[in-house]
Parts: C-alpha cells; sequence; structure tokens
C-alpha cells in the first residue's frame, strides 16, 4: 500500500499548468457571508474567512477564494486558493485525479481548475503554495479509505497516515518542509530525492523556486537553467508524464533577472518563454511594463496590446493596458480598455476609478461623476483611491455660479 501511495503522491507533485481553459464556471458561488464587521469589498476578507474555513470547510473556502479574485483580479494566491480548495473539497475525485484517472482529469470543470493553477503559476512563478500539505494528507486519507473499503476508523487512518509520513522517503518530506515554511530543510531533502528521481526537472524547478523564496537569486537561476536542460532530456526520451511548461520556467528565469537589475537578461528571458508559447501572455505584459518604465512608450502599447489581445477576457491585463493608454493621454483608446476590465469583473473597483480620470481628463463630467460613483461603491474602505475619488465627486457635484449644485 505504502508503495502505491508513494508513486501517487510523485505522480501528483508532477502534476503542472495545463493551457489555460474557460475560467468562468457554470454557476456563480455563492459570496461567504463574513463577520457584521468585516469589509465585504475587501478581497483580503474572503482571503481570511477562506484560510480559516479551508481544512474544514474547503466548499465554503473555495468559494471565500472565488470572491476574493473577483474583487482582485491580480491575486494569484486567490487562484491557487480556489483549486486547492477544489480538490480538497471532494477527496474521492482529489483521489482519482491524483491517480491520473482519465475521466477525472478530462471532466470540464477539473480542467476548469487546472488553469487556474497554470494562470497562478504564471502571475507569480514564486507563488508559495501554501495548502499542498492539507492536499497531501486529504489525499492520503482517502487512499486509506479506498485500501479498506470505507471501513477504517478516524483513529486507524490518522495512524496510517503518521506510519506514512515517518518512514517517506526525501520526496514527501520536502514537500511537507516546503509546506510548513521550513525552506531550508526542504532544499535539503530535494537535494537527496534528486538522485533517485525519475522526472529531475521537476526537482530542480522546486528547488529553484525555493532558492528564490530565500532570496538567492543566483542558485534560483542556476537550478532553473538545470530544470530547462533536464526538461529537453526528458522530452526526447518521452519520460514525463505530466509536463511543466518551460515558458513557466523562462518566465521565473526573467523575473529573477529583473530582481537582480538585469533588464536585458529578463527582456531575454521574456522573450524565450514567447518562443516556447506564443499565447504565454504575461511575457507581454511584463515587456510591456519594463518598456513603459524604460521610457520606450511605442514598444510598451505594442507589448500590451498583444497581452491583451492574447489574454482575452483577463481583467487585470485589460485593467493594465488601459491605465497605460491613460497615462501617456491616449484617453480614447483607455477608455474602452477599461470599461471592457469593469464588464468582465464587475466587482473590480480599479478600472473604474481609471475611468473616472478618464471621463475626468476629458471634460466628460456626467461620465467621470458615474464612474467615481461605482468606484466607491466597490472599493474597499482601506482602499489607497478613496478619498482622491471622493474628491473629485465633491468637486464635479458643486454647483458653478448660478448652477444648482448635483446630487452625487
Amino acid at each position: 500500500m505504502r508503495r502505491i501511495l508513494a508513486l501517487a503522491l510523485t505522480l501528483a507533485a508532477l502534476a503542472a499548468a495545463a493551457p489555460l481553459h474557460a475560467q468562468r464556471a457554470a454557476q456563480t458561488p455563492r459570496r461567504p457571508a463574513l463577520g457584521a464587521a468585516a469589509d465585504t469589498n475587501d478581497a483580503r476578507a474572503y482571503m481570511q474567512f477562506a484560510a480559516q474555513s479551508f481544512a474544514n470547510r474547503p466548499a465554503e473556502a473555495a468559494d471565500a477564494f472565488y470572491w476574493a479574485y473577483q474583487l482582485d483580479p491580480s491575486s494569484a494566491d486567490a487562484l491557487y486558493g480556489r483549486y486547492a480548495a477544489f480538490l480538497v473539497s471532494n477527496p474521492r475525485r482529489l483521489f482519482n485525479y491524483w491517480n491520473g484517472d482519465r475521466r477525472t482529469v478530462r471532466a470540464p470543470e477539473v480542467l476548469a481548475m487546472d488553469s487556474l493553477y497554470f494562470r497562478a503559476l504564471a502571475m507569480d512563478p514564486f507563488l508559495y503554495r501554501r495548502h499542498e500539505i492539507t492536499l497531501f494528507t486529504t489525499y492520503l486519507r482517502q487512499a486509506v479509505r479506498e485500501a479498506t473499503g470505507g471501513t477504517a476508523s478516524d483513529a486507524y487512518i490518522e495512524r496510517e497516515i503518521d506510519s506514512f509520513l515517518v518512514h517517506s522517503g526525501p520526496w514527501l518530506r520536502a514537500i511537507e518542509a516546503y509546506a510548513n515554511g521550513r525552506f531550508p530543510q526542504a532544499l535539503t531533502f530535494y537535494d537527496q530525492a534528486l538522485s533517485r528521481a525519475r522526472s529531475k526537472s521537476l526537482v530542480r524547478a522546486e528547488r529553484g523556486r525555493l532558492f528564490a523564496h530565500v532570496g538567492n537569486h543566483q542558485s534560483a537561476l542556476e537550478e532553473f537553467g538545470h530544470a530547462l536542460t533536464e526538461m529537453r532530456r526528458e522530452d526526447e526520451r518521452d519520460l514525463v508524464f505530466l509536463y511543466e511548461s518551460k515558458a513557466l520556467i523562462e518566465h521565473g528565469i526573467a523575473m529573477l533577472h529583473e530582481r537582480a537589475g538585469n533588464p536585458d537578461a529578463a527582456r531575454e528571458a521574456y522573450g524565450r518563454a514567447l518562443t516556447e508559447d506564443l499565447a504565454f501572455y504575461p511575457g507581454h505584459v511584463r515587456l510591456g511594463l519594463m518598456a513603459m518604465a524604460a521610457g520606450d512608450t511605442a514598444s510598451a502599447v505594442g507589448e500590451m496590446d498583444l497581452a491583451s489581445q492574447a489574454a482575452g477576457s483577463d481583467p487585470y491585463v485589460l485593467y493594465l493596458y488601459g491605465a497605460m493608454l491613460a497615462q501617456l493621454g491616449r484617453l480614447d483608446e483607455a477608455a474602452p480598455q477599461l470599461a471592457r476590465a469593469s464588464q468582465v469583473a464587475p466587482f473590480y473597483a480599479d478600472p473604474h476609478f481609471a475611468l473616472g480620470m478618464v471621463h475626468d481628463a476629458q471634460g466628460n463630467v456626467d461620465g467621470a461623476r458615474q464612474a467615481y460613483r461605482d468606484f466607491l461603491a466597490r472599493a474597499a474602505r482601506t482602499h489607497r483611491r478613496r478619498a482622491a475619488a471622493e474628491q473629485r465627486m465633491a468637486a464635479l457635484s458643486a454647483p458653478a455660479d448660478g448652477q444648482t449644485a448635483v446630487a452625487p
């Protein structure tokens, strides 16, 4: 049984980002009821609720992560959290998913969750997957239930899990250490696991992410380089069962170069990521933002235009593009991007504020007033732009000489 569990866990850890699929669920999840003092416009309130609910009420946690993302589409943590809570909420589905059951892994709702995980990693290649240990222990409990025909007591299940964890190899011990924030120990265990791993690229990639977590960028770059070499070798040998995108690794390399202040190397790595996957729009986003920071506005707009086309309905990309156009004074082009972002993510406050500024600059008083009003209805109480929106609303509603004030 332990041999089967170890194999299944290894295959599970090999699971990586699938191509992006449609993100919208057929039904909108119920918005969880927060405490009376909670700010229902604040994504952090839903993230906190989700964290508190994750272990015992994972379905509610998944709903809370969904709403956190609706309020803040820049949150990779919300996307990853929803993916993880979705899996934990149905232990049998998780068991079948990690065992590679064809019907399970191809189910539309599972493909949609896989795409959330890919998208989260694309947004943040160094995302801390804090729920990983709960996923593994949930799988183990279900594995014991399956092996005993559902007759095992809770006490027996916990004894079996404890025994398995004590006698597990370095791979699982690395995952457990990582999930509990013991990064140096996890690095040691991953190093021990490297010689035994069939897919060395996965171990290299995990070590690279861990080095990035502890601030050792040079070692992270070296490990990512080794991961790419191993990926190409494994591709040639057809040894990889579940594929980790080279574009994601190149994206991580590029972000490390950015952090280290090496813009030329970063641009080259983003370019390689796009060569690996032409639809990998986060590469265009980063290239656009880098070009904007360097004062190359033509390249910035060109990259963001490509990103918005590839991203489709990603509200954060639409917002970034619209905000960039507004900053450059291209107001007539900015407005449609910001309006679309607000339509795709109707609870997302930031596009409304930016749209208010655009209408304000255009002299469209009614449009500006409505956009600021929409922003204030959606913005968290602590949002840094609330005061500015309130001031503009007051100014736009103040009567001119001989006129009557307009109600805000």
